[in-house]
């Protein structure tokens, strides 16, 4: 299985239970490592971090973490609520994977003799019709029937599949095949042996060879794979377009920490407004110089200068996301980077809610 991942498992806390002298993060980690199988490779972390932000307020940042780790062959990604730190998300996501694979998981399994007996007639049928069945009559599902998604990448197909077990939205990836249906067979097959469903238990088997299991780093989920819906992927390019700016000057004070004197800014800004329109607020480009790094970079116009300083810092990231700038300071007069008129430009996200 390409991997799997599930959304925030409902709201709740472990608190409830008798209290363990050890952190949520830490009894993760060692129930993942009970996970003898497939052994993750030396130096590897057993669990893996990322994290979202969104601006909780105008002077404050809310965090969430996503957890990494590999289950009996499988890759999971796990994506937790909203906190006011780093530290508080990962423990609420670490509460949230226990709560449901120690908690909700445990129970099931224990019921899993009386499930199976009641499990529905699959046999025949072709793949994406014994999940349709198993999912309308399985209580693990709830009733709740599976949703498709497909990407086309040339002549291949892969899909993914959206179903809640247990009341907590699961999204599945299978491997690119050569048609959609072909590929909706594949990821369907997988689903239905990660389920253990009776005829397919022995249908798939990881690979201890994949980059999951026996690489560095787990590969990434699919881009905005927590997003259900256009509204809310909207709302989540929103939130990253605001904070977009607080990052870049983050990372370049992170890069940057050693040769900065105290109170020193690490860039340095510009603006020129375009012709009046009789729109507000009025079109910007801004510039802006990283004097360490010997480079000034142009942004495209944008309407408002905070949209403006967006563009330009769009082009620092892209900047050093390609190589490791040296520290050192800049040579000579240095470099701009931008575009002008006409040069295709990446996408961006568009629109800020509210100008300054």
């Amino acid at each position: 299985m390409a991997h799997m991942a599930f959304g925030a498992a409902p709201e709740g806390s472990l608190r409830d239970q008798k209290p363990a002298p050890k952190g949520a993060v830490a009894l993760l980690q060692e129930f993942v490592q009970c996970s003898r199988e497939f052994a993750a490779p030396q130096n590897r972390a057993i669990l893996q971090w990322s994290y979202d932000q969104q601006m909780a307020s105008a002077a404050s940042l809310h965090f969430r973490a996503t957890v990494a780790f590999v289950l009996d062959g499988v890759p999971h990604h796990v994506v937790g609520g909203w906190q006011p730190s780093k530290k508080l998300a990962q423990k609420d996501v670490a509460e949230r994977t226990l709560r449901f694979f120690v908690g909700k998981w445990g129970q099931q399994l224990l019921e899993e003799d009386a499930a199976a007996s009641a499990a529905p007639e699959t046999e025949g049928s072709s793949e994406v019709e014994a999940l349709e069945q198993f999912c309308r009559s399985f209580a693990l599902c709830g009733g709740d029937r599976p949703r498709w998604t497909r990407h086309h990448a040339g002549r291949q197909c892969t899909s993914h599949l959206e179903v809640l077990l247990l009341g907590v939205p699961h999204k599945f990836e299978g491997a690119a095949r050569p048609s959609s249906e072909l590929a909706d067979a594949d990821v369907a097959r997988r689903v239905l042996w990660y389920l253990q469903c009776p005829g397919y238990e022995a249908a798939f088997a990881p690979d201890p060879q994949a980059p999951a299991v026996s690489g560095k780093r787990i590969p990434d989920p699919p881009q905005n794979w927590t997003v259900s819906s256009s509204r809310e992927l909207d709302d989540l390019r929103k939130a990253e377009r605001k904070t977009s700016l607080m990052r870049v000057q983050n990372r370049l004070q992170q890069l940057l920490a050693r040769a900065l004197r105290a109170g020193e800014s690490v860039w340095e800004w510009s603006y020129e407004m375009g012709s009046e329109d009789g729109t507000w607020p009025p079109m910007y480009r801004a510039t802006v110089e990283v004097p360490m790094l010997g480079r000034a970079f142009l942004g495209a116009w944008a309407r408002g200068q905070r949209a403006a300083q967006v563009e330009a810092s769009l082009l620092v990231a892209e900047h050093l996301d390609r190589a490791e700038p040296s520290t050192s300071g800049g040579s000579g007069g240095g470099s701009v980077e931008g575009s002008d008129e006409g040069v295709e430009q990446a996408v961006r996200w568009a629109d800020l809610d509210d100008e300054d």
